[in-house]
């Protein structure tokens, strides 16, 4: 089987939507004069289009210490506030949308992992040596979001079709402050609980992975995978374009945090990104 993975992947388009998502409220805070009430206003349009480009840095792979640099483009459409076509989130939709609350589902993409990501910054032993690829996968996902005031909680639910084929949980709770019209600042905590699928393929080692790496097995059972936090802050140039950028620090637990493929615990990741909207 042909297994290819962009293991830091992930990490950055999870940043991003994070970011993305306090940018429309920036936009609406421009400084342009009213016009006058007898002026026509122009129709808004039913379909919204976001451009741009995002680069950043993370652990090679989950639980891994090597860093690595790269960038990604950024592309979100969305049609009359319901559907969304996006890099950053898939293809979905809005079940609910008011004002507080929303409710979506898309199908999305995870990528996978190489065993040779395990390869250490300087000397030392592949961690993932004998473990074998795991298989990108398609993600399907059902969220909520609540907003009250300048807070937001939101809960994720991901099944992985192919790959891992596991199911993980993620809650969040996040705030975000506008200091000026152009100016927000933000931040996230976070935590993700996973199934034993998803624990045992990438944090476990099976009987035969065993075998081949010659480290003893290990098991990695149902629960608490990570805990986060998440700062940013996003920047608008204009009515239009936006500057965004977000530093990030999340912790492995329990059977992830002590696996042996796990060569460090704290995981951190940045991001610096630039967004156009149309």
């Amino acid at each position: 089987m042909v297994k290819r993975s962009v293991p830091f992947l992930a990490r950055w388009l999870g940043i991003c939507a994070l970011l993305l998502g306090t940018t429309p409220a920036l936009a609406q805070g421009s400084t342009t004069p009213a016009k006058p009430a007898a002026a026509a206003q122009p129709a808004k349009s039913d379909w919204q289009f976001t451009l741009g480009a995002m680069i950043g840095v993370a652990p090679k792979y989950e639980g891994g210490e090597k860093l690595v640099f790269g960038g990604l483009p950024i592309l979100e459409v969305e049609w009359k506030e319901r559907l969304f076509l996006s890099t950053t989130r898939g293809i979905g939709g809005y079940i609910v949308s008011t004002d507080t609350l929303r409710v979506s589902a898309a199908l999305g993409y995870a990528p996978g992992r190489d065993e040779k990501d395990g390869k250490p910054k300087s000397g030392g032993v592949n961690r993932l040596r004998g473990l074998g690829d795991i298989d990108a996968s398609a993600v399907a996902s059902l969220g909520a979001e609540y907003e009250f005031s300048f807070f937001t909680a939101s809960l994720t639910a991901n099944r992985y079709i192919g790959g891992s084929d596991g199911f993980t949980v993620k809650a969040g709770l996040g705030a975000a402050y506008p200091v000026t019209d152009k100016l927000k600042l933000g931040a996230e905590l976070s935590s993700t609980w996973a199934d034993s699928a998803y624990m045992g393929d990438y944090f476990g080692i099976d009987s035969a992975q065993s075998r081949r790496s010659g480290r003893k097995a290990y098991k990695a059972e149902a629960g608490l995978k990570d805990v986060g936090v998440t700062l940013s802050a996003s920047y608008r140039l204009n009515n239009s374009t936006t500057l965004m950028m977000s530093g990030g620090l999340s912790r492995l637990l329990g059977d992830a945090g002590s696996s042996p493929v796990v060569a460090e615990k704290n995981q951190p990741s940045a991001m610096l990104g630039l967004s156009h909207r149309f």
